[in-house]
């Protein structure tokens, strides 16, 4: 093992081809970079929480075995700065990349030499910034059926546990500690990206929507987390009135009688911003 080669950031290279990927490799090992560039997608996939790589560099052409874009597959499950390769050179298509969750997007061609530098510039970038412990706020969170742990890092509704990345965590654990309060895209992106965040905001939109999926499969008929259109996110009233009814009654409300007052919204996408909105918001809009 080369000299600190533990201390060292760590890279996943994720290139099709070979002679880019080897040449790249070299270039992010002579910057001091601890490089792991796999052959194939599956690979990528396992090494992406194996090796606990600091960068995900990947190729836009890549895909997994649902011929899903990579880098989508690694945004949705990795906390890891992401940099995409986009063979084509269309700026529209970078454009995109980068609403869909990535750090940074080039096109090639690209020396080996710029990849290693904006590696570096991302990793001058504070990913998260957070307090240190604090004995007096609370270390568990508790909206009727919803429970943040902090000190566990856990995630749970009902008795269901919710698997979240560090950074979904860390935006459900924002919203839940100020939940009659609306969040706009910059406060979370201080909360959780820190002060000093450069890029799209709709990365917010990306982490959330992935996590609003996760929530939906153990709360399919509570939506946990609302859209507030041209605002922000907030914990929805249908999570509020839950606790409330717990906090009153001590019973959850998914164990009392069914009244028949209960309404139920559907979502929709606005086409110009891409937010997940309410319908009853689209009707007063």
């Amino acid at each position: 093992m080369e000299p600190h080669t533990q201390f060292s950031p760590r890279v996943l290279l994720a290139i099709d081809d070979l002679r880019l990927r080897r040449t790249n490799e070299a270039g992010l090992r002579s910057a001091g970079f601890a490089v792991s560039a796999p052959s194939d997608a599956d690979a990528v996939a396992i090494l992406a929480e194996s090796f606990s790589p600091d960068v995900l560099v990947v190729d836009t052409e890549m895909h997994d075995k649902d011929s899903r874009p990579l880098y989508q597959q690694l945004r949705s499950s990795s906390d890891s700065y992401l940099l995409c390769i986009e063979s084509a050179g269309r700026d529209r298509a970078r454009v995109e990349i980068l609403r869909s969750g990535a750090d940074d997007a080039v096109s090639m061609p690209v020396t080996p030499d710029e990849i290693a530098a904006r590696c570096q510039a991302m990793l001058r970038r504070p990913r998260e910034m957070r307090a240190d412990w604090d004995p007096v706020q609370q270390s568990v969170i508790t909206l009727g059926p919803l429970t943040v742990d902090t000190g566990r890092h856990e995630i749970r509704f009902d008795d269901d546990e919710v698997a979240a990345t560090r950074i979904e965590f860390s935006l459900l654990e924002h919203l839940c500690r100020r939940p009659t309060e609306v969040a706009s895209r910059d406060a979370l992106l201080e909360s959780v990206w820190g002060p000093n965040w450069v890029g799209d905001t709709h990365v917010v939109d990306v982490h959330l929507s992935n996590l609003r999926r996760k929530l939906d499969q153990v709360a399919d008929d509570m939506r946990i987390i609302h859209t507030v259109r041209g605002v922000g996110f907030r914990i929805s009233n249908e999570l509020l009135d839950a606790a409330e009814a717990v906090a009153a009654t001590g019973i959850p409300s998914s164990l009392r009688p069914d009244t028949g007052d209960d309404i139920e919204t559907s979502s929709d996408v606005d086409a110009d911003t891409g937010e997940i909105i309410d319908a009853d918001e689209v009707a007063t809009a």
